[in-house]
């Protein structure tokens, strides 16, 4: 048997804010102000800025933009109803802007993200003092909380609930099956620990032939011009960080963006969110970080509103807590433990701490 996970942790953008991720809001803004020059230069950076100047209108002075659900939900409607826009804007074409979309997201993550992750560092740290049988699904794209745990405990192994190539590639040694590790588990080594990406990861390459994952562990940049991946350190996976090596096809980052229409029966993702139900419906307790349940996010309150069941204690740490966090938590559940506390703070109160983890 392997360890009984007590504890989920759901972290949303607020979580990896603390740490310099942009939140969702902003990330619009930055792709439009001009001041990251691969995004000026590039043919996608490009396209995809005209493309939302000629059909949003927004105010710098005024910080009003548009947000991404509406750009996103303007692009799936076309794309599902399979109808052009105009002559200047085919269905072929809002396909690629999509793609292209997509693109700046994961260049503007990658580029503005703290790399030493101390915020996650600390969680790490904290909760290996008071609890280590925990579960995460993480509802951000960027890589912080795993460079973070490895940066801590080396020794750990993540499972992501999905199979990887990784794991049948004989040159990549790095990276092993956590299901062959289970009988090692239950004693004091391997450290394994469950995180369920629910929205992707920008390390995760994605063949939509043989509908498989290839993690590329700390290789999160993109080149716009070529819109192929850039090596960020040395660890890699081998010669197949670009085109699958079971069939050639070209890779694509798998992230899910944020859309009233989500594509939530991908395979990959379907397998994601079929483990957090199982994992939270385990639990005893389920402790929200930083996330608002943004109204794109509806398929995660019905996986909520499934799980919590068997009256597991609900936290939620959030730096603020309004009436309409409060209102959207209690429709899940009914004895819900709010905490208005960033989650710097939050980390650095061990006596808080020890009481929402005990």
């Amino acid at each position: 048997m392997g360890v009984r996970r007590d504890i989920v942790f759901v972290f949303g953008a607020g979580a990896s804010y603390a740490d310099g991720a942009p939140l969702q809001d902003e990330i619009l803004p930055i792709i439009l102000s001009g001041k990251l020059k691969d995004i000026e230069a590039s043919k996608t950076g490009k396209s995809v800025c005209q493309f939302i100047r000629d059909n949003f209108v927004w105010g710098d002075q005024a910080g009003v933009y548009p947000t991404l659900e509406s750009v996103f939900g303007f692009l799936d409607y076309f794309i599902n109803q399979d109808e052009h826009l105009s002559a200047g804007y085919p269905n072929g074409k809002i396909h690629a802007l999509k793609e292209g979309l997509i693109k700046l997201i994961h260049y503007v993550i990658s580029e503005k993200s703290n790399r030493q992750a101390m915020i996650y560092r600390s969680f790490w740290e904290t909760v290996a003092k008071h609890n280590i049988k925990l579960s995460i699904l993480t509802l951000n794209y960027d890589t912080l909380l795993e460079e973070a745990l490895k940066s801590v405990h080396a020794e750990a192994y993540i499972d992501y609930c999905i199979h990887l190539m990784n794991y049948d590639l004989r040159e990549d040694t790095t990276w092993v099956n956590p299901g062959e590790l289970q009988a090692a588990v239950d004693g004091d080594n391997p450290m394994l620990v469950k995180i369920m990406k629910g929205h992707g990861s920008l390390n995760w390459k994605y063949c939509n032939c043989c509908n498989q994952v290839l993690l590329t562990p700390w290789d999160t940049k993109i080149d716009l011009f070529s819109g192929s991946f850039i090596k960020d350190c040395e660890h890699t996976a081998g010669d197949h960080k670009y085109s699958c090596p079971v069939d050639g096809s070209e890779f694509e980052t798998l992230i899910i963006p944020p859309s009233h229409i989500k594509r939530i029966s991908h395979p990959v993702v379907s397998q994601i969110l079929n483990a957090s139900l199982r994992a939270i419906r385990a639990c005893r307790k389920v402790i929200f970080v930083g996330y608002s349940f943004p109204d794109a996010d509806v398929h995660f309150k019905a996986l909520f509103k499934k799980a919590l069941i068997n009256n597991q204690e609900v936290y939620v740490v959030n730096r603020t807590i309004d009436q309409k966090l409060k209102l959207n938590y209690t429709a899940l559940s009914k004895g819900v433990n709010f905490i208005e506390s960033p989650f710097a703070d939050f980390i650095k109160d061990d006596p808080l701490v020890q009481q929402t983890l005990r």
